[in-house]
């Protein structure tokens, strides 16, 4: 092969650099439809979660007759511990009921954990949050249970109400998590997405808590209600 065959089939550099410019094109477009793709999928897995937990609450009510406690408050707040798995000393309250050994209700803990939320206080096994658990330390989930269910039948509920949510007892986990909006799964057993409306990632909660934090939580659970 002479050297007139090889230029006849060589790339010129303007054809390269034609060549690379149409790539570069096409990954700036695909690339942030596939990144959207991925958060809808995240954001739709994390929905999935919280269905499955409410559906596994919903087998604990049918064998024990009402909702578990919330917390060892006799009040049951607002805001106290309604995300814990495990307390330190034991798993009876809150989550702790639907995943303690021999439990049944929930198939794998990573149903407690939502895709998008990445505080390592509330992700699985983190240097802050412990799995297997481990005596005198906290486990906690991505979700977090209503107040005031503690003790209660289904048909003590006057109205459909947000059952259990995204994490949301601090402004920076709505950052961490879905930054604008929170999942929720009802009383009803249904479960949607809800836009914050400005409230739940701006707010003066903060830790650590305290009983007076208890106004501002019912009113982001009422922010979710209102979403029905």
């Amino acid at each position: 092969m002479n050297r007139s065959e090889l230029n006849k089939r060589a790339f010129t550099l303007i054809e390269l650099l034609v060549v690379v410019s149409i790539i570069s094109l096409l990954i700036s477009i695909t690339v942030p439809s596939l990144r959207r793709s991925r958060e809808a999928a995240r954001k739709a897995q994390c929905l999935t979660n919280l269905r499955s937990v409410y559906l596994a609450n919903t087998m604990y009510v049918q064998q024990e007759g009402r909702y578990p406690s919330l917390n060892n408050d006799l009040d049951d707040g607002a805001w106290q511990y309604n995300y814990l798995i495990y307390d330190g000393r034991d798993y009876e309250s809150n989550w702790g009921p639907l995943v303690k050994p021999g439990a049944g209700f929930i198939d794998y803990i990573e149903q407690l954990y939502c895709p998008v939320q990445r505080d390592e206080y509330h992700n699985l096994a983190t240097r802050f949050n412990s799995w297997p658990v481990r005596l005198l330390v906290d486990t906690r989930s991505a979700y977090g249970r209503r107040y005031h269910l503690s003790g209660k039948s289904p048909s003590q509920l006057r109205k459909t109400v947000a059952f259990a949510s995204d994490v949301m007892h601090l402004p920076d986990l709505i950052k961490s998590g879905h930054k604008t909006g929170v999942n929720a799964v009802y009383t009803d057993g249904h479960g949607q997405w809800v836009r914050d409306p400005g409230l739940l990632g701006d707010n003066d909660l903060a830790s650590p808590f305290s009983i007076l934090d208890n106004p501002l939580m019912k009113d982001l659970w009422k922010v979710l209600d209102k979403a029905k």
